[in-house]
């Protein structure tokens, strides 16, 4: 087999002095080779640039060694680092991964799935666009499919996803526990199984506490930059204004960053902000941001690790058992949230 920068399997196990079928056995993950010998190959490897051709070694195995993913924003920090677990995973099970931007379109959502079984993906990792039609993904796709971070509403399916009810309720009662009773709340919107399990969380942990789940407190809508500005704005200028804002995606939060400084309102001073996401610049705000964290990296790589094992599945004829993995975040509790300006 000739590959792309022109080295075969035969200059490989050339170079290492082993048999070619040595070489194959290591490069596709088959069989028992042990240690010193797999070491020579991948040396060897390296040394040539040896890489071998996904659709010609899918024609011989009978998979591609690819798997698909579909993305509703890759400018989201979130997404980026649940796309570099998947990278890492599926590179290191020797898988390539073919990404795909649906925008947030349910329809362009699709389509990309369409293109991919075309293009002979072995699975698909998906974000859905909307929860409320995502299980038409999973009737049409015809792959093994793993929903990652979001998954669509009433159906068991195989995913990965962090416990976002429990996320959010302790954090409004980190809040409540600095003496804050005017919560607002900036959400997606709640066509996402994430957007509707936060802000139950939200909805319990003040129930919790007795007090009312005020709507005009709450604000839903696109999780962009704009939508945080202008939610932002409304709220610090209701009457009476909130003491703490808690927003449910990383842009929504630089929104309302935005908000603040133009109405020059101080933080925590007047105001405490928690957002979801701990991105890398949360840390460096003044003052630095309390932020829900989400194992973003470990969503991407146990969702290439179920997707395997349900790719695996299918190739022996072996009935997939529906398994959905659930991974809990963490509250970092930084400067940008104290006690109500009354306290």
């Amino acid at each position: 087999m000739v590959e792309r920068n022109g080295y075969t399997m035969r200059d490989v196990a050339r170079l290492a002095g082993v048999a070619v079928s040595t070489v194959s056995a290591v490069v596709n993950h088959k069989g028992v080779i042990g240690s010193e010998l797999t070491e020579r190959v991948e040396r060897a490897v390296e040394a040539l640039g040896y890489r071998p051709h996904a659709a010609a070694r899918g024609l011989r195995l009978g998979r591609t060694y690819i798997i698909g993913m579909v993305i509703p924003d890759v400018t989201n920090p979130f997404f980026v680092e649940v796309l570099r677990g998947v990278e890492d995973e599926a590179l290191r099970n020797g898988y390539e991964v073919m990404v795909c931007d649906s925008n947030g379109e349910p329809n362009l959502e699709m389509n990309h799935l369409t293109a991919l079984y075309a293009q002979r993906v072995d699975g698909v990792l998906l974000i859905p666009a909307d929860s409320y039609v995502a299980h038409s993904a999973l009737v049409r796709c015809q792959l093994p499919i793993v929903f990652v971070d979001c998954v669509p509403m009433r159906a068991e399916v195989m995913s990965v996803v962090i416990d976002n009810f429990d996320a959010s309720y302790g954090a409004v009662r980190y809040l409540l526990g600095l003496g804050h009773q005017r919560i607002a709340l900036i959400s997606g919107k709640l066509v996402h199984s994430t957007s509707v399990d936060r802000v139950e969380g939200y909805r319990k942990a003040m129930q919790k506490a007795n007090l009312p789940v005020r709507e005009d407190y709450i604000r839903h809508g696109e999780s962009h930059i704009e939508s945080g500005y202008s939610f932002g704005l409304s709220l610090l200028k209701s009457s009476p204004p909130p003491t703490a804002i808690f927003t449910m995606n990383n842009r929504t939060t630089l929104g309302v960053l935005r908000a603040l400084k133009e109405l020059a309102i101080p933080c925590p001073g007047r105001i405490s902000l928690m957002g979801f996401d701990d991105c890398d610049w949360t840390p460096v705000f003044n003052p630095s941001l309390t932020a829900i964290a989400q194992p973003s990296n470990e969503i991407g790589k146990n969702a290439v690790q179920l997707l395997l094992q349900s790719i695996q599945s299918v190739q022996e004829g072996v009935k997939v058992e529906t398994r959905q993995i659930v991974l809990k975040s963490s509250l970092r509790i930084r400067e940008s949230t104290g006690p109500p300006p009354n306290a």
